[in-house]
């Protein structure tokens, strides 16, 4: 019989997905004051490659960034990041009082062996955690880096993304050293 433990804590990061609109200097400032410190940014991508998923709400032009948080935190705190993050696309809509959002802020979570997405929409692949938010793990590390799975989506997928969470993982595995 297995006996319950306490998970290691893992490394959070931020999918961020932004219009022009956006001042990324104040959005820094704000993620800084809600979350933590900013370790690593991945470069900006045109999100348009991917996807135009958010065409109507958010206006054609977008961009695609993932900035990852420096201190390390326990699993079940995806709910609550999940939350706040929605409160802070609220502030910026009301902000800019447009109809749409201006920023999408999606949080997740990556450990030795996988990264995990917040959602608030369930579907097949998510599992319920608390406060109307689900997870889904949306890669596994396999051999040399994370592997996509059938759902993860098409941005997560791109080599830009890759490397960006292989230097993410790299620096989790130092703090874990550090921690023990």
């Amino acid at each position: 019989m297995s006996k319950p433990r306490e998970p290691q804590p893992v490394k959070f990061f931020l999918g961020l997905v932004y219009s022009p609109l956006v001042s990324l200097w104040d959005l820094e400032r704000e993620i800084q004051k809600e979350f933590d410190f900013i370790d690593q940014k991945s470069p900006a991508l045109d999100f348009a490659q991917f996807t135009d998923y958010y065409v109507d709400e958010m206006g054609p032009l977008l961009y695609r960034t993932w900035w990852s948080l420096h201190r390390l935190w326990p699993p079940e705190a995806l709910p609550g990041f999940k939350l706040a993050a929605n409160r802070l696309e609220d502030k910026y809509r009301a902000e800019t009082q447009g109809p749409g959002r201006i920023v999408n802020i999606d949080p997740g979570y990556l450990n030795e062996s996988r990264l995990v997405l917040a959602s608030c929409k369930d579907f097949s692949h998510r599992l319920y955690l608390d406060k109307g938010v689900f997870a889904e793990v949306s890669m596994i590390y396999r051999g040399e880096g994370f592997q996509p799975l059938e759902w993860t989506y098409p941005d997560y997928k791109c080599p830009e993304a890759l490397n960006f969470f292989a230097g993410v993982r790299r620096d989790y595995q130092q703090q874990l050293k550090g921690e023990r």
